[in-house]
């Protein structure tokens, strides 16, 4: 396999504004022999996708064989549900305001999402801003702390003169940074079109405030667009501050993009698992990094999605289920649908990138999410071989 390959001035043009991150990953492939994780590590952290998965190293030095080839009976059929309802979400909380039976809420919401007028308030809970066990009036004293803690990072930064941002480039290119992307970031959506939009100015003080939350991580490319949807549901500035500091934890965001490099690796082996003849194929046209998810797994699909789309993709997402890593089991539902295509039409290496990108905003999140599901259910009645 050629690593050389990742330098390939196509991939680079199609990412658009994630060129600088992407500098990140080519990096990190570029230094594979040097700074690959042990075969044992790199085994637990596939694990982590679908517990039970087992990887033999000794084939082929530096790569994973998947020793587990019988993936059991056929694919189940699975179907999707309604979301869920106010008068749901009331009878699940007790007169204190506590979430009760909290798993069985957990399983609708993915089965189905949440109705809009939901979203405001049980988002917090998905993302951990409120514990499911706490009072409504304890989630009033959160409220109130952390809106005092938001407002004082926020004039650490309101407070910088001129003279003193002059003399701290750190600050001064995430300022750079974060008004180049919010000027570009959902600008046909009626809460950031037009000038001097109200929405883009919450966008660009949450993110500057959020450098002062985490001073080492800073700005990255790409978080203006992992932000947008939660500004956008909550409709405040604090309460979509600390949504995002709970989204970007999830995450793992991170400049050097290691994390990045991890997900590539689990989800390459979970599509060799699937299907080997596949990954065979995309092996061949130097495309087996599965570098072209690269967008997908940096945003979550954000561009790849209508915004209602992305909105019950997330929330679907935050439940946990059916495992922590459904992102990359919906990377595999959308590839289970292309694979034909890809395959029949000999693509290469620019082919696959162009048709990837090329799938954005012509995607059906239900039928993505069945198929991501029915593809768990099926991994997870792998035999051993």
């Amino acid at each position: 396999m050629a690593l050389l390959s990742l330098k390939k001035d196509p991939y680079v043009t199609t990412l658009g504004g994630f060129s600088k991150v992407t500098n990140y990953l080519y990096d990190a492939f570029r230094g594979a022999e040097e700074q690959q994780r042990p075969p044992e590590e790199r085994a637990d952290l596939l694990g982590e996708v679908i517990p039970g998965l087992e990887i033999n190293h000794q084939e082929e030095p530096g790569f994973e064989v998947i020793t587990r080839v019988s993936l059991g009976p056929l694919r189940p059929d699975v179907q999707r549900g309604e979301p869920l309802s106010p008068e749901q979400w009331g009878g699940h909380q007790d007169p204190e305001g506590r979430v009760v039976n909290v798993p069985h809420l957990k399983q609708v919401i993915f089965k189905g999402g949440l109705c809009h007028m939901l979203r405001k308030e049980v988002w917090k809970f998905l993302l951990g801003y409120f514990p499911w066990d706490s009072t409504l009036e304890e989630r009033k004293a959160v409220t109130r702390d952390k809106t005092d803690e938001y407002f004082r990072m926020k004039l650490q930064w309101k407070s910088v003169s001129e003279e003193q941002e002059r003399r701290n480039s750190k600050l001064r290119d995430n300022r750079s940074l974060i008004e180049k992307d919010v000027n570009r970031t959902d600008r046909t959506n009626r809460f950031y079109e037009g000038i001097d939009n109200p929405g883009l100015v919450l966008l660009h003080d949450i993110l500057m405030t959020y450098c002062m939350f985490d001073f080492d991580l800073g700005y990255v490319q790409g978080m203006s667009d992992l932000l947008s949807p939660l500004l956008f549901v909550m409709e405040n500035e604090v309460d979509a501050f600390w949504c995002f500091v709970s989204f970007m934890d999830q995450m793992n965001f991170e400049e050097q993009m290691q994390g990045m490099k991890t997900q590539l690796v689990q989800l390459s082996s979970l599509l060799r698992l699937l299907d080997l003849n596949f990954w065979n194929y995309l092996e061949s046209q130097d495309s087996g990094f599965l570098y072209f998810c690269f967008r997908w797994l940096l945003i979550r699909f954000k561009r790849e999605l209508s915004f209602p789309d992305v909105l019950r993709l997330w929330e679907v997402m935050w439940t946990g289920l059916p495992c922590q890593n459904l992102h990359l089991l919906v990377c595999c539902s959308i590839l289970d649908s292309e694979k034909q295509k890809i395959m029949e039409e000999n693509y290469g290496f620019n082919e696959i990138l162009k048709h990837v990108n090329e799938l954005s905003m012509k995607l059906d999140i239900e039928e993505i999410l069945r198929k991501a599901e029915a593809i768990c259910l099926q991994i997870k009645g792998c035999k051993v071989s």
